[in-house]
């Protein structure tokens, strides 16, 4: 199904507020007139229309995220680990994708992060069984949407089983960007594998399947076995991966990217 949302329309800065918000959780009111170079009076009108909306929540000093908009206490305190990695490899997926592309966004807080880089003006299609992301594409008013349905996970936040997979299925999309909790030299591995089937399905429906993964997960083993190598495209990463998954990485032609 797809969603749309009809709101009122918000000038340049505030959508930039709103998506700069996203990203940090909080801007300060003095920041915010130094990046646009107004006063502070243009800038809490802006903050007070967009706070009547129901999109932020102003506060001393300045304005923040709705607490829990879109998460539970679980997931957002995993969106806050190792942030700035995660915001590192959500660009470098960003650059992979051209404005008009169908894109699949898997569940995860690193692929969470992907829908908050993109750009607000993406015009392309957003497939995506992740609550959080959905809530981010709220605000994509560019972008056409299409959830896929399911039993809700609470934990991961997203959309599992039969239904999932019955979903996905028929759809095609350029790039499917995957998360995973643990590489090794023998493949990519994810901690139920409940949500393995969710999972293959989505990456059997892109033309090309881009995994994403901080340096944390390297050499790391989950409970399930998700994929080998060679049935990924590209690794996105934010540091080099040790000696011995670069090696399984390059025999099985995979590409690494490096984020800065």
């Amino acid at each position: 199904m797809s969603i749309a949302r009809e709101e009122a329309a918000l000038t340049p800065r505030q959508q930039t507020i709103l998506d700069e918000l996203g990203r940090r959780g909080f801007l300060s009111t003095a920041d915010l007139a130094g990046t646009f170079d107004v006063s502070d009076m243009t800038v809490r009108r802006d903050t007070r229309a967009l706070s009547k909306l129901g999109l932020v929540k102003v506060v001393h000093g300045g304005v923040s995220a709705i607490e829990g908009h879109g998460q539970n206490a679980d997931f957002a305190a995993r969106v806050r680990e190792d942030a700035d990695a995660k915001q590192r490899v959500a660009k470098a997926c960003v650059d992979l994708v051209s404005e008009r592309d169908a894109i699949i966004l898997d569940a995860g807080t690193t692929t969470y992060q992907i829908a908050q880089e993109l750009p607000a003006g993406f015009m392309g299609t957003i497939i995506t069984h992740s609550a959080p992301a959905i809530q981010r594409c709220l605000q994509l008013t560019s972008a056409r949407t299409i959830c896929l349905g399911g039993e809700l996970l609470l934990d991961s936040q997203a959309f599992n089983g039969p239904m999932t997979v019955n979903a996905v299925q028929g759809l095609r999309a350029k790039t499917a960007f995957i998360g995973v909790s643990g590489i090794h030299d023998e493949g990519f591995y994810i901690e139920r594998d409940v949500e393995r089937a969710t999972k293959l399905a989505l990456m059997g429906s892109a033309e090309q399947v881009v995994v994403v993964a901080t340096h944390q997960k390297m050499l790391r083993y989950a409970l399930a076995r998700l994929a080998s190598f060679d049935a990924v495209d590209i690794l996105v990463t934010d540091a080099p991966p040790p000696r011995e998954v670069a090696a399984a990485l390059s025999a099985s032609n995979v590409r690494l990217i490096v984020a800065d």
